[in-house]
């Protein structure tokens, strides 16, 4: 479908590309939304790609653009230039960063409230006592992946710094090789890179979509959204919020949705994924708002924040609790 062609995206596209100039203020409500991706993954995708399918934005007038980006630091520079309304990022840390720094950007919902990862280990490493003295891979220092390893860690009476090694090794194929080399004992993997290495015979000690609660999957927006465009948004978490319910309760179809909006993947994988993926989707968006307190205070802690940031700054869920309340008067949401 052509709607749902996701258009690739270089940095040098929002410096230089005519679509980032900001477009002169009109009417206050918009109808033709955009909004970035970091991630094509099925558990980043599935809810939005069933609410496009199965017309969700459309029956709340609205029609979506996703585009994809690599990396959150092009995702909130596409957010920044106006020329998008809306992002999905990967954690909390980059929405908090930049709105320390004085950019008006608001956290207004979550897709998911867990750690999309689980946490697998060597074939000699097959619980969470196993890791103590050993080393773990992460994506790099300071990433999502260091971070939620740190705390989870930490919450099983192991610190990071003494008891374990956390060492970067980039990204997912990087992590596996090294796992399977025997070069570290343990490295978190997203769910479907997870069942291509249990099959393999590598053990999950857990899944952090249901062990740590500190949201992954965020939407950000600008504050002018919010302030411009409030029906709009509403109706856009509206239509999002519907076709989470349904990717959570009727999975084949929504898997095979997922596959008619051109998701790809081998069909045992993504119905073993969505099974490792799905507890940790927020039903109806709402933000874990003590997990992103646990990033906030690491933050502050490591002094990348001022001490008297308050969350509130970053998050704003009132639009969100208006479409919350207009569904269940509807009777659509569960």
């Amino acid at each position: 479908m052509t709607r749902l062609k996701l258009t690739a995206v270089v940095l040098v596209s929002f410096v230089l590309s005519p679509l980032f100039v900001r477009p002169p203020a009109a009417a206050q409500e918009k109808r033709n939304l955009r909004i970035v991706f970091v991630s094509l993954s099925w558990n980043n995708q599935l809810p939005i790609r069933v609410a496009m399918t199965k017309g969700l934005f459309k029956d709340q007038g609205l029609t979506l653009e996703p585009i994809f980006v690599r990396g959150g630091p092009i995702a909130i520079t596409a957010l920044i230039s106006g020329n998008v309304e809306f992002a999905s990022v990967g954690g909390a840390q980059a929405p908090i960063r930049s709105n320390a720094r004085g950019l008006d950007l608001h956290i207004i919902s979550s897709m998911s409230n867990y750690t999309n990862y689980t946490l697998l280990g060597s074939k000699e490493a097959k619980n969470i006592e196993d890791l103590r003295g050993k080393i773990i891979g992460v994506t790099g220092a300071g990433a999502f992946s260091d971070f939620a390893i740190r705390i989870y860690l930490k919450r099983n009476n192991i610190d990071p710094d003494k008891d374990a090694t956390l060492r970067a090794i980039g990204g997912t194929a990087l992590r596996a090789i090294a796992l399977e080399r025997g070069l570290i004992a343990a490295a978190p993997f997203s769910a479907e890179d997870t069942i291509r290495l249990l099959d393999k015979g590598f053990p999950m000690i857990v899944n952090l979509n249901e062990a740590l609660r500190i949201p992954q999957s965020v939407f950000v927006t600008r504050g002018e959204v919010l302030q411009k465009y409030p029906e709009t948004t509403k109706r856009f978490l509206k239509a999002v919020i519907m076709g989470m319910q349904f990717t959570k309760h009727n999975k084949q179809e929504a898997i095979k949705t997922g596959y008619a909006s051109g998701l790809k993947g081998e069909p045992d994988v993504v119905n073993r994924a969505y099974d490792l993926f799905s507890p940790g989707y927020a039903t109806d968006l709402s933000v874990a708002q003590d997990g992103i307190q646990i990033m906030l205070d690491e933050d502050i802690r490591a002094g990348v924040v001022e001490k008297n940031f308050m969350l509130d700054r970053v998050v704003n869920d009132k639009i969100l609790k208006q479409a919350q309340q207009e569904l269940r008067k509807e009777g659509r949401l569960k």
